[in-house]
């Protein structure tokens, strides 16, 4: 079953048959029913009651929604599981390992007269924890913009992870 939705679905259940009615109108039509109730716990021993939305991830990993009411709350909480939001905190390491070479030689040498850039790699240096949303991390890596040889704002987006 990789990576389709099945509805698990009773007859018996308003919220069921509505959902049925969006399902079978849709066009290309989400995935498969299952209206067995046997077959229905076989795939999805722990779901809550009908009706209930079951998605396969890339990863082989069964998720269940219960009871959407649209087929958008459905396409939003698959593309949840997809594309999980990105961390905001990482290890010290993980953050430097965002600069290339080049950048944290620059950096490490410009600190040594720009007092501002100093601070911030010193306490970049002294945290367990990098939170890349915290704003004095935002504006340390944004302070580098135009100081560091091809340092400009996307760089700075790209090592904060900023998507647009």
């Amino acid at each position: 079953m990789a990576q389709k939705l099945i509805l698990l679905h009773c007859e018996v259940v308003a919220a069921s048959r509505d959902l049925l009615a969006l399902w079978k109108a849709a066009n290309p039509v989400p995935g498969d029913v299952v209206s067995d109730h046997v077959a229905a716990v076989a795939l999805m021993p722990a779901f809550q009651g009908y009706p209930a939305v079951v998605y396969e991830d890339a990863a082989g990993v069964r998720h269940c929604l219960f009871n959407p009411l649209t087929l958008e709350a459905v396409t939003a909480w698959r593309e949840g599981i997809d594309n999980p939001p990105q961390a905001t905190s990482m290890s010290r390491t993980a953050f430097l390992a965002r600069f290339t070479n080049a950048e944290l030689l620059a950096a490490r040498e410009l600190s040594k007269t720009d007092v501002v850039l100093d601070l911030f790699w010193m306490q970049v240096l002294a945290a367990d924890v990098v939170d890349l949303t915290y704003q004095p991390v935002i504006d340390g890596v944004r302070y580098l913009v135009g100081k560091l040889p091809g340092f400009d704002a996307a760089r700075a987006d790209a090592v904060l992870g900023v998507t647009s």
